[in-house]
């Protein structure tokens, strides 16, 4: 038997069965017509697909050509279909189920939010939108690569200040990649920048004096705050495009489960599992998930 499957006769055999086959689909049915209906929608989608890959018009002959190809394939389409070719093919589920996804994502954008809608998403979700501490601060720096003890070198130094402002002192402490002056700078860069450590120690710092030593990635510093701006809700007119888009994609996901939910409760799910497998855990806990448990 195995030697028969590897021949190319019994190949060629298996491919004439087949198309006999078809042939005999086709032939069977070439009495019965079916309808396949061209509205202005349908061309308009034509000319704009073909539109927006040539930028131009299609000529009276290339829109010609263009329809027969759309036949072509809406026929073989609907033979397809009738012949059950779709079955099991994960390519056209996943399509066909994103569909379904855009359809419902259509329902969500049918009505934009109004504005009292925007505010009351805003203040459920205030701290979302919270922005960022902002500081401005000379820095002097001790750095634990060159220093036996850097703190100890900082607090001495500091001692030895004798409130001497920071106008002065640029070139003191040791050189890093860093300005002298960081000016308005919020949380994040300097957490980027310095460490998550240094930026909350700036917190609990008094401005207009050096304080220290603070730590970074770096070593330990000397701090002169000038200005710390704190933690602070947006003014409302400011993020409204922000607040529009998160709140418009929330709501697409809610409006998804929706109608997942629903069409869910027409479904019965059986398992029919090997037990040596997937043990009985894992089967009820798909079991739980299923939407006729809701």
């Amino acid at each position: 038997m195995k030697k028969l499957l590897k021949e190319p006769l019994f190949h060629f055999v298996l491919i004439g069965i087949a198309l006999f086959a078809l042939y005999g689909w086709v032939s069977d049915r070439s009495d019965s017509q079916e309808t396949i209906y061209f509205d202005d929608y349908d061309m308009n989608n034509i000319i704009a697909s073909w539109e927006m890959q040539w930028k131009r018009l299609p000529t009276d002959e290339e829109l010609k050509s263009l329809v027969e190809q759309n036949i072509r394939q809406e026929v073989f389409y609907q033979e397809a279909l009738k012949m059950n070719l779709d079955h099991n093919d994960e390519i056209i589920k996943r399509r066909l189920a994103q569909k379904m996804n855009f359809l419902s994502n259509d329902l969500a954008t049918l009505k934009e939010p109004t504005e009292d809608e925007l505010r009351k998403y805003y203040e459920d979700n205030r701290e979302k939108y919270m922005l960022s501490p902002i500081y401005s601060f000379y820095q002097m720096s001790f750095r634990s690569d060159s220093r036996n003890n850097p703190q100890a070198d900082a607090k001495q130094y500091l001692e030895n200040l004798d409130g001497k402002g920071p106008e002065k002192l640029e070139d003191q402490g040791d050189k890093l990649p860093f300005p002298y002056y960081f000016e308005s700078t919020d949380r994040h860069e300097l957490d980027r920048q310095l460490g998550m450590d240094f930026a909350r120690s700036l917190e609990g710092l008094d401005t207009d004096t050096w304080t220290g030593p603070v730590r970074s990635g770096f070593g330990w510093h000397l701090v002169y705050l000038t200005e710390k701006v704190p933690t602070r809700a947006p003014e409302f007119e400011s993020i409204v495009n922000e607040l529009k888009r998160d709140f418009e994609y929330e709501n697409q996901r809610r409006i998804n489960d929706q109608v997942y939910s629903e069409l869910r409760r027409s479904y019965e799910i059986e398992f029919d599992l090997d037990p040596e497998k997937f043990d009985e855990a894992f089967v009820e806990y798909l079991k739980s998930k299923d939407g006729s448990n809701d």
